[in-house]
């Protein structure tokens, strides 16, 4: 089956796939591994967006060291509950991987029946060490050879495992208290860092919380570290206290309903998440959209993407003590506030797309508009950097902090403004192209230091570039319609609806009971503020979501801070932290 996974998509989806990478390395595996190859799923045969391999667990390691050499990248880690219906075992562990230089993606699969265990990938991805956490905690999946098998967003006196089928909606559980620190983790944690700590302990006798309600957190995280004076010798993260079950929720709502749940995640640009989900729908049934559709979600896109990078280097910038730089973007954020409320009444949370089109059209004279905005940005972008980048403070505060190289972002899947200022040179806009954005021309602004400081640098850059997407849209953007024909998605009009009997059931059936999406699987990845945001939906028909996931950049990315500030000071944590910007909702779900 190897032979048939190329994937045919509509233009706007991108078809950056690499395919025909994946059918050799599909072959290669085959020819390696036999009969331990259970299935090699591919459309037209199967539903799928990528090639998916099945491989039996106990060679799942060997295979993964052998994709390495191509998919360096891995990009998720979840699982399935199948039930008792599952065709390999209950659970079906999922990875989703990516060749960053072939521009190809392929999706890993392995079964596990009740109280089975995986192999860990932890050894071969460092990245790896949370997800797996996650699955364990949220299906119960354990991983043999993980270094810290314990739950990551649930409370450790948690009972049962959520994402399990038969685990109920309602199934809440209260606590009198928080978890103190446990000196045990920090040692453990020295251990999977490699390091030698009998020193460090015989000198470190400070135990401090950062977090969870302190106002560098930025939301409710916390680290909790061991110090020696000032200088963090080890530390361990810790989150989960504002979960709730998004992808549970996905689960128990129709996939009209759950767009509403997509503006809590990154809430500084809850615009990319709306896009993001409905690409992911649209791929499963297989529905193109109008061109105004796609340049409207391409402006919205690149004006929550440059509000997410005001309020990182703005806020950033404030726990380093430099308030006034905030205030100089703050009224070009409310001027995009407002241009998206003439869009869709809301200012954060937005709700603005629609599987198949978008909820309203922009009004008369917004490309206008949008442009003016552009040129006024393009100037307080121009004093902001001039007020802070050559700033001597600044630059002391922030050069050599928080250095993460290029080879540790691999290794911990990091994306995003974080990879580009370490040198990774990977946009998924350009990589893998999705909506128009093959036809707009910009630049990928990388750095190579991995510090506070190019991190920075990396988001001043790229509002400049999203400043000159946006103009570019605006340009093409043509009068049209905004939605698809496709019945099954079109919301009737108004009129349709008070003045037609056909109109109005269609309607309270649309509301009532939703549409129904046909069985298949899809991971639709977007280049969004923070790095690679992906919804990886898994339907068997009918008008919710057998498995709702979604691929946080936070939950990576926050994943290298104590190895990032180890030996640094706590005041460069701080700014380390900021640099990250790790938005809890989108973390915590």
């Amino acid at each position: 089956m190897h032979k048939d996974v190329r994937v045919a998509v509509p233009t706007h989806w991108g078809d950056g796939f690499g395919s025909d990478i994946a059918a050799q390395h599909i072959a290669r595996a085959q020819e390696v591994f036999g009969a331990q190859i259970l299935a090699v799923l591919a459309a037209p045969e199967y539903p799928t967006d990528v090639p998916i391999l099945v491989i039996e667990s106990r060679n799942l390691v060997a295979l993964m060291l052998q994709l390495k050499s191509t998919y360096t990248f891995l990009a998720d880690i979840t699982a399935t509950d199948e039930g008792e219906t599952g065709q390999w075992g209950r659970f079906e562990v999922v990875y989703q991987l990516f060749a960053p230089r072939e521009k190809s993606r392929l999706r890993v699969k392995t079964a596990a029946h009740e109280g089975a265990m995986v192999p860990s990938l932890a050894h071969i991805w460092s990245g790896a060490n949370w997800a797996e956490r996650e699955v364990y905690d949220m299906f119960g999946v354990r991983f043999c050879g993980h270094p810290d098998m314990r739950r990551i967003l649930m409370d450790y006196r948690w009972v049962g495992h959520p994402l399990r089928k038969d685990y109920p909606l309602k199934g809440y559980q209260l606590f009198p208290d928080a978890a103190p620190i446990n000196p045990d983790l920090l040692q453990m944690e020295e251990q999977v860092l490699g390091h030698d700590s009998d020193e460090l302990w015989d000198n470190a006798d400070l135990l401090v919380n950062i977090g969870p309600t302190h106002p560098t957190t930025h939301g409710a995280l916390r680290m909790c570290a061991r110090l020696r004076g000032e200088t963090i010798e080890t530390s361990y993260c810790e989150f989960g206290y504002t979960h709730r079950a998004k992808e549970k929720l996905g689960e128990n709502r129709t996939y009209h309903n759950f767009i509403v749940y997509t503006d809590r995640l990154n809430y500084c640009s809850s615009l990319i998440n709306n896009v993001a989900y409905v690409m992911t729908v649209e791929k499963l049934m297989g529905i193109g959209v109008p061109d105004r559709c796609v340049w409207i979600r391409m402006i919205v896109s690149e004006i929550a993407r440059i509000i997410d990078h005001l309020i990182c280097v703005g806020i950033n910038a404030v726990d380093l003590g430099a308030f006034s730089y905030f205030l100089y973007g703050y009224h070009q954020r409310e001027e995009a506030y407002t241009l998206i409320e003439k869009l869709c009444g809301a200012r954060l949370t937005t709700s603005y797309t629609r599987v198949g089109g978008l909820m309203a059209d922009a009004p008369e004279g917004f490309e206008r508009e949008v442009k003016e905005w552009v040129r006024r940005t393009r100037v307080v972008i121009d004093e902001m950097h001039a007020l802070l980048t050559n700033n001597k403070i600044w630059r002391q505060r922030t050069e050599g902090v928080g250095v993460f190289t290029r080879e540790q972002c691999m290794d911990y899947s990091v994306s995003g403004p974080c990879a580009r200022a370490a040198g990774i040179d990977i946009d998924l806009r350009r990589d893998q192209p999705y909506l128009f954005y093959k036809n707009v021309e910009f630049d990928v602004p990388v750095c190579g230091s991995g510090d506070v400081f190019d991190r920075y640098l990396v988001r001043i850059a790229e509002i400049r570039e999203s400043l000159n997407i946006i103009t570019q849209c605006a340009d093409r953007m043509k009068s049209g319609p905004i939605w698809t024909e496709d019945k099954r998605v079109r919301i009737p009009d108004k009129d349709s609806v008070h003045n037609t009997m056909e109109g109005m059931i269609h309607h309270f059936k649309f509301f009532m009971e939703g549409f129904q999406v046909p069985p298949g699987e899809a991971y639709s990845q977007v280049e969004a503020a923070n790095g690679e945001l992906g919804f990886y939906i898994v339907s068997r028909g009918g008008p919710r979501a057998h498995r709702m996931r979604i691929r946080g950049p936070s939950f990576w990315n926050f994943q290298t801070l104590a190895a990032m500030v180890r030996g640094q000071k706590v005041a460069d944590m701080v700014a380390a932290l900021g640099s990250i910007n790790v938005i809890a909702g989108e973390l915590d779900r």
